[in-house]
């Protein structure tokens, strides 16, 4: 399960613009296109037992086409729940990886724990040649800068997966973080100065805690593989300025003008703070 430098391939196919962003290191990595998130209930503590369970199960499996099989049909039978999004696959060889088991991972990955260099991943879903070459839409239209800064802003891999492939999202705040700075973000800068790395972090965890989801359509999951180039749901208002691109990615429901203004003003609260730690 390769954690990978800033740049290189993945599976031998170049990544987008010289950034890996799957797997980063011990802590951090995304799950996300293989449905991660795309379940009932998408809290920390519920996905941590969640990949822990499976985790353990699978460490006792003999490493054999049927019985990995099983284990899938298995996995989803006693998993079963309604999903978010029910035309989006939720892989069930999603596990923890590393030593520590730290960060999430793909179970039938040829270098996962058990698997002695044999790629499994043909028994998944999708297949091993979606495993090895997908890129999401972040990894290819994200500008290089925003895809190094992301790889340093967290320190786990459940927010980091989150806003990791909020392309729209994490454009607009790391944007008019520039905007605001009166100059572009240097992800060198930001490997020396921690402090600063975690702020935008908590800046772009927005997707995390956001206060104003909509109670129906609003939630942490959203369809990777649909890359349309669009964003999700009403805002309230029509001008695609700042604030309503952040609204949107984000599932707003801002219905009054007192909530709208309430939401304005605490993306506004958190990119102050980000702008303050940030500024010489």
């Amino acid at each position: 399960m390769r954690s990978a430098g800033a740049g290189g391939s993945q599976n031998g196919v170049p990544v987008p613009g010289g950034v890996y962003l799957c797997q980063v290191n011990e802590m951090v990595s995304c799950g996300a296109c293989c449905g991660l998130y795309n379940v009932a209930d998408a809290s920390r503590p519920a996905l941590e037992a969640m990949l822990a369970r499976r985790t353990t199960r699978f460490s006792r499996l003999p490493r054999q086409m049927e019985a990995i099989l099983a284990f899938g049909e298995q996995t989803a039978a006693v998993e079963g729940q309604p999903r978010p999004y029910p035309d989006f696959h939720h892989c069930p060889y999603l596990g923890l990886i590393g030593e520590g088991r730290t960060r999430v991972g793909c179970l039938l990955h040829p270098l996962a724990a058990g698997n002695q260099g044999v790629d499994f991943r043909g028994l998944s879903e999708y297949g091993g040649m979606a495993c090895r070459i997908y890129f999401c839409p972040s990894t290819r239209r994200l500008p290089g800068r925003y895809k190094a800064i992301l790889r340093i802003c967290f320190d786990n891999w459940y927010d980091y997966g989150l806003v990791v492939t909020e392309r729209h999202l994490v454009a607009a705040l790391l944007a008019e973080v520039e905007r605001c700075l009166g100059q572009p973000l240097d992800p060198g800068a930001l490997v020396r100065r921690p402090a600063q790395a975690a702020a935008l972090g908590a800046l772009l965890a927005i997707k995390r805690d956001w206060p104003f989801r909509h109670p129906s359509t609003g939630h942490l999951c959203h369809d990777l593989f649909r890359d349309d180039g669009g964003q999700r749901g009403p805002a309230g208002i029509e001008a695609q300025d700042f604030h309503t691109i952040v609204f949107r990615a984000l599932e707003s429901h801002l219905e009054t003008a007192e909530r709208l203004a309430a939401a304005r003003a605490e993306v506004d609260r958190r990119l102050a703070a980000a702008v303050r730690a940030l500024s010489p």
